[in-house]
C-alpha cells in the first residue's frame, strides 16, 4: 500500500510540475515582422511544430516572395526554434532560420540567423550558393492581413495529420 501511495504522490507532483511548466512556456504563434518589412504568420501546436506563411519584401524579382513555413519550437519561457521556408515561385532556393524568443521590455522579439541556399549548376559554383544573415522579428499582429497564402496561380493548403505533424502543399 505504501508503494502505491508513493507512486500516486510522485505522479501527482509530476502533473503539477508539468502544468506549471506549461504555463511558463511561450508560444511563437502569431504574426511577426522583421526590420526589412517581411512578415511571417505562424501557428505552433502542442508538440512544438511550427507551420505558417512567409512574405519576404526582399527578392531578386523586386516583388514580394511568398513561402511556406515549417519548423519546430522548444517548449520554454524563452524558446529556441528553427524553421524552413520553401519559396513558392523561386523553386531553386530554400531558406532556414534558427533563433530564440526574447522579451525586451514589453516587446516580443525573435533574434535569428538565416541561411538562403540557391541551387547551382555544378560543384565549382557551390562557394557562391549560400547567403547568411540575421533578422530581428517583432510581434506585429496587424502586419499579417492574409490568413491563407494565395497567389495569382494557386493556393497554399496546410493540414495536420493524426500524429500532430504538419504538412503543406501548393495547388496551382
Amino acid at each position: 500500500m505504501t508503494g502505491r501511495l508513493m507512486y500516486l504522490a510522485l505522479m501527482l507532483s509530476l502533473c503539477i510540475i508539468s502544468a506549471s511548466y506549461a504555463e511558463l512556456a511561450t508560444s511563437l504563434s502569431g504574426c511577426w515582422k522583421n526590420e526589412l518589412g517581411s512578415t511571417m504568420k505562424i501557428d505552433v501546436n502542442e508538440a512544438g511544430h511550427i507551420r505558417g506563411t512567409y512574405v519576404s519584401q526582399v527578392s531578386m524579382s523586386k516583388k514580394p516572395a511568398e513561402g511556406v513555413v515549417v519548423g519546430y519550437q522548444q517548449d520554454l519561457t524563452q524558446p529556441t526554434f528553427g524553421f524552413i521556408v520553401k519559396w513558392i515561385k523561386a523553386a531553386t532556393s530554400v531558406s532556414v532560420w534558427a533563433g530564440q524568443y526574447f522579451k525586451v521590455g514589453d516587446e516580443a522579439k525573435l533574434i535569428t540567423i538565416w541561411l538562403l541556399r540557391a541551387s547551382c549548376l555544378d560543384q565549382g559554383e557551390n562557394w557562391n550558393a549560400t547567403r547568411v544573415g540575421m533578422d530581428v522579428f517583432s510581434r506585429n499582429d496587424t502586419a499579417c492581413k492574409l490568413t491563407n497564402l494565395r497567389s495569382e496561380s494557386g493556393e497554399m493548403k496546410q493540414e495536420v495529420s493524426s500524429d500532430g505533424e504538419f504538412s503543406g502543399s501548393y495547388h496551382a
